[in-house]
């Protein structure tokens, strides 16, 4: 898909703008997989708002470079290795994490945009059955009994035409019997 949409505000508070600060603020996977390739250093938890993560990485950097220095190579050895352990355990971490901060971060724009509705908007209307769109007279007590008298669908009770005919379908004998009935009226025309 063309990103150029990215690049484009339409200044309002609808739906692209909220799409357009989202993308802004997702965490991103392949910046975090790069991050991870810098793995002693802790900066991919550190993106991934994992502070003490981080710090762990790092002091076991701390510990592996001390051992280096103090001419034992072997718990430098064995740090690494448990450090490389770890860096592959967050190779799946990261896609849960990443799935779980977007999703924190969309909750929260959700939560904090503006009421957008037009200020007399009332909800979808039914043709034919919408109040005076004139704001100075107040149709509410109108539209909320209109809104009662509705099913799913928004068919008037009395309405439908399946409801009206028969409360149930058909049994396998009436449907033979329609059958045998249209097959002599087509036989016949003139009756």
């Amino acid at each position: 898909m063309n990103e150029a949409w990215k690049n484009m505000d339409l200044e309002g508070e609808g739906l692209q703008t909220l799409s357009l600060k989202l993308s802004q603020q997702f965490k991103q996977r392949n910046r975090a997989n790069k991050l991870l390739l810098l793995f002693p250093f802790g900066l991919h938890r550190i993106y991934l708002d994992d502070p003490k993560g981080a710090w762990l990485y790092r002091s076991g950097l701390l510990l592996a470079l001390s051992a280096w220095l103090l001419h034992r190579p072997c718990i430098g050895i064995i740090t690494i290795v448990i450090m490389t352990g770890f860096a592959v355990y967050d190779i799946r971490w990261i896609e849960d994490r990443i799935a779980y901060l977007n999703k924190q971060i969309r909750m929260a724009e959700w939560r904090n945009r503006p009421a957008t509705a037009p200020k007399h908007y009332r909800g979808r209307y039914t043709d034919g059955n919408a109040p005076e769109a004139d704001p100075s007279t107040d149709n509410l007590t109108d539209w909320i009994k209109l809104k009662e008298t509705e099913r799913g669908g928004h068919v008037q009770p009395g309405r439908d035409p399946a409801y009206n005919s028969r409360t149930r379908a058909p049994s396998i004998a009436q449907q033979e019997a329609m059958l045998r009935e249209l097959a002599k009226k087509n036989q016949n025309p003139e009756t």
